[in-house]
């Protein structure tokens, strides 16, 4: 007994640090975000931004864990395990059960339309500008293809919900935005509603993105913000700190700025740019 005490107490010592210097993360099969399985695999954006925190942060092991997209709410969720995610959207909801970063950990373009280039030109849209939803959808009578069950902001949802004569192709299942995306390319849908990094990613995968435009909305805010979350446990909560000491300084780097633009078409790489430069001080909340 007296060995297996030693043994025991030798064992705890030693993993203690171990664990307290290790970060699990969830991680989903999701491109451009997460890409695991194609050509491309390995440079999805949140990917991206997680190696720029294992580098800022050399004392601590990153572990990662797959998990389906429509699991990982649940999963972080859950305080019989310690996990954190990148990207979240807050809400007083999620904030009951997860602990936020302070720091944003990404930033990007709001929802917009991918169109043909061609159908531009024939409708002369202004494309250095943002164009309304309402508008394509009303007066030019445009059918717009969107993913069931995914919400792309108050005043975008809004407009789809009031829209009642419109030709609105909605799709359900796992993989909805390229479903669509293919529809788009067979011109069997006239715009397709999703964030610009989706577009681009998805139309470079099937060798079409020469042939789209994307067009920003009116009716969606200049910037999306995203932030790390972790479980609400005592370790979760220090993680966050941690997490959020790291994002300041990762954000002053060139690399970091790289990855937020690498998924974005080249016409909107400015706007992003632009909208970064106007937003220095991002909220915080």
């Amino acid at each position: 007994m007296h060995y297996a005490f030693r043994y025991a107490f030798l064992s705890l010592l030693i993993s203690t640090p171990l664990h307290a210097k290790t970060i699990d993360w969830i991680v989903t099969d999701f491109a451009p975000y997460y890409i695991f399985n194609d050509q491309y695999a390995g440079t999805g954006r949140d990917e991206g931004v997680i190696a720029l925190l294992e580098q800022q942060l050399p004392s601590y092991t990153f572990n990662r864990t797959i998990f389906p997209s429509s699991r990982t709410i649940q999963e972080l969720s859950n305080p019989n395990h310690t996990y954190c995610m990148l990207s979240l959207y807050q809400s007083p909801h999620r904030k009951q059960h997860i602990s936020f970063s302070e720091q944003t950990s990404t930033v990007g373009l709001s929802p917009s339309i991918a169109i043909h280039q061609e159908l531009v030109q024939h409708l002369k849209l202004e494309t250095s500008t943002p164009v309304s939803l309402k508008t394509l959808l009303n007066q030019y009578q445009l059918a717009l293809g969107i993913s069931m069950s995914r919400s792309y902001g108050n005043a975008i949802d809004a407009v789809i919900n009031n829209s009642a004569d419109a030709s609105i192709i909605i799709r359900p299942g796992r993989d909805t935005l390229a479903s669509l995306t293919y529809m788009l390319k067979k011109k069997r849908i006239d715009i397709l509603l999703g964030y610009p990094s989706e577009h681009y990613y998805l139309a470079k995968s099937m060798g079409f993105e020469d042939q789209l435009m994307q067009l920003p909305l009116t009716e969606a805010p200049d910037l999306s913000y995203g932030y790390i979350g972790c479980t609400n446990t005592e370790q979760g909560i220090a993680q966050v700190e941690v997490l959020n000491a790291a994002l300041k300084e990762i954000k002053q780097q060139p690399a970091y700025h790289e990855v937020l633009l690498r998924w974005l078409p080249d016409n909107l790489k400015p706007l992003l740019e632009q909208r970064l430069q106007a937003n220095k001080n991002a909220p915080t909340e």
